[in-house]
């Protein structure tokens, strides 16, 4: 029988759906029906008739996987079943198989927020031959959020009209490209491409800023030390507005104050 055919998911629904919905205990269900021991960690308020339908990907799980995988209480349990229907949904979506890093989703489900399991299957999704086996879930995060920010960054140039290119200078002002203040040294980033550079090295969603840069609503400069990437600086008018080390993170006091000292240095001069 396939297990992704519908006699197979009604064969399944009847073993485990059915019993439980006549008050039968979960865990004599699930032996009865041949599930190995871990999975009968599950409590039934954990596990609702409707969910029987995936059970079989659950089985197919390595057991050391699930034992450590699943949550202790009943209500994490839910949102841990509910995180991997999520996944197994927007694979289906995006034509790929739902045990594609299935492993991986299962020991990390419970960390997920209401939708995130099904962005991270988004991302798994356009990218299948990465190899997420041994990613931790902040890796995970940081690389969907980066992936979307660069989805942003593309529709961003896209939008800014005929004759701009990722090579276009658009940050036209009379603010030097380059400067050293405290130990530190600035540089403007004036282009498209340098924008979605400094997000992509930086981890963070500095490439969306394309266009108040173009419109010159802002100013925004990379900080350096011995050309490693310090943080990243909004300017606006004389005043950091944000100021963001790797992965949005908050830099050093001594890179904050560089960048306060850099921004009043071109505060503009009332005549």
């Amino acid at each position: 029988m396939k297990w992704n055919s519908r006699a197979a998911r009604l064969y399944i629904a009847s073993r485990i759906g059915g019993p439980i919905e006549r008050g039968e205990r979960l865990r004599s269900v699930m032996a009865a029906a041949g599930i190995h021991t871990p999975l009968r960690k599950l409590t039934g308020y954990a596990i609702q008739p409707y969910m029987s339908s995936f059970v079989r990907d659950l089985v197919d799980l390595d057991p050391s996987t699930l034992s450590q995988a699943i949550p202790d209480k009943g209500r994490a349990q839910r949102h841990w079943l509910a995180s991997l229907r999520d996944w197994r949904a927007r694979m289906k979506i995006r034509n790929r198989s739902p045990k594609l890093h299935f492993q991986w989703i299962a020991r990390h489900a419970h960390r997920c927020e209401r939708g995130q399991a099904g962005d991270f299957a988004d991302f798994v999704g356009f990218h299948p031959s990465l190899d997420v086996s041994r990613w931790s879930f902040e890796h995970m995060a940081n690389e969907v959020q980066l992936w979307h920010d660069r989805l942003a960054a593309d529709r961003s140039v896209a939008g800014l009209g005929v004759g701009i290119r990722p090579d276009t200078v658009i940050d036209l002002s009379d603010w030097p490209d380059h400067a050293e203040v405290g130990g530190f040294e600035f540089f403007k980033l004036s282009t498209p491409s340098m924008l979605m550079e400094e997000g992509r090295r930086m981890r963070h969603c500095v490439a969306t800023y394309i266009p108040m840069v173009m419109n010159g609503k802002c100013h925004i400069y990379s900080i350096r030390a011995d050309l490693r990437r310090m943080a990243t600086v909004e300017i606006i008018g004389s005043r950091v507005v944000q100021i963001k080390a790797f992965g949005n993170k908050i830099p050093s006091t001594a890179v904050r104050d560089a960048a306060d000292k850099f921004a009043l240095m071109h505060k503009p001069r009332v005549a």
